[in-house]
């Protein structure tokens, strides 16, 4: 059988067998086996534990969801990450235009020394020690730092370093490809590591399912105009009800509470791109040049331009 048949015939078996369990990537150029790397980037959330160790991690590109990560009821909205363990995977409800990808690996892929319990314990010394480090989010002991906002440059990072992951396991046509989906993914979790750090826990949720449905609703649409009132009648509550929740919830009321969200989301693109002023304005939800910089400098101390000045690090 000519070598590319025997690619092609190897191709077929990788499908087969990533569709059966996803925990893998077999090596079908180059190097041939069913598991030569236990690594792989897969559609949708990760897969359930199974009986073999995998850390996952689940990258939130679009949409929003309550999401239920060892006991813990959280609000996931797009650009997110949710890092866990091998025994935690979430569940997901409520999900709104939700889209996600996936990767599953040992934490051996890092280092072949490491595995699960004794990154808990700490055991690692000397420069296993500072590898282990990029795997602190995925042992975490709480459950509220298992998923973290991103910002638009982690969010940009994300995406563009699994499609190159992507590419890489699918054709296979570099005999370096292990090493370079190792090297691509190990840099990718720096940058997490990095940012988990920095992060606030995404927020809890309410007991209450109707404040609970309004703070979806409201991460979902913030950048838009809506009243108090309607958001009430979305949600099937009174307009009292609603904002004595979000106070109870979030100290704010609903309205402060978009500020807050407007003028975070201002603030990421403002030092994590170069959107023109005008632009961002627009893309949180304001049409008054004047009125967003108000806005923004009584929550910042300073115009959006000296922040971006200030912050931006791409300038």
């Amino acid at each position: 059988m000519h070598a590319a048949a025997v690619a092609d015939a190897g191709r077929a078996d990788y499908a087969s067998g990533m569709d059966e369990s996803p925990l893998w990537t077999a090596g079908f150029r180059h190097f041939l086996g069913p598991r030569l790397m236990p690594l792989a980037v897969r559609d949708g959330p990760p897969p359930p534990p199974a009986d073999v160790d995998r850390f996952a991690f689940c990258f939130v590109s679009a949409g929003s969801a309550r999401v239920s990560i060892g006991g813990a009821s959280q609000l996931v909205a797009a650009p997110a990450a949710l890092l866990l363990d091998e025994t935690l995977r979430p569940a997901f409800d409520a999900a709104r235009g939700l889209r996600c990808d996936s990767v599953v690996f040992h934490p051996g892929v890092v280092n072949d020394a490491f595995e699960p319990a004794a990154l808990r314990a700490g055991t690692y010394v000397g420069t296993a020690m500072q590898d282990a480090d990029v795997l602190d989010p995925f042992v975490c002991t709480s459950p509220l730092r298992r998923c973290m906002a991103l910002s638009p440059a982690m969010a940009a990072q994300t995406a563009s370093t699994l499609a190159q992951m992507r590419a890489l396991l699918a054709s296979q046509d570099d005999p370096r490809w292990p090493c370079r989906t190792r090297a691509a993914w190990i840099g990718l979790l720096f940058g997490l590591r990095a940012s988990w750090e920095a992060s606030d826990p995404a927020p809890l949720l309410p007991a209450d399912a109707r404040i609970a449905r309004a703070l979806q609703w409201v991460h979902d649409h913030y950048a838009e105009t809506f009243t108090v009132d309607a958001l009430a009648r979305i949600t099937g509550c009174n307009r009292t009800t609603l904002n004595d929740g979000f106070r109870a919830h979030t100290g704010h009321s609903v309205r402060a509470y978009v500020v807050t969200l407007r003028m975070r989301a201002a603030s990421q693109l403002l030092r994590d791109t170069l959107i023109p002023v005008g632009d961002v304005m627009a893309r949180v939800g304001y049409d008054n040049p004047s009125h967003f910089s108000r806005t923004f400098r009584t929550v910042t101390g300073m115009s959006p331009g000296a922040y971006r000045q200030r912050e931006c690090w791409m300038n």
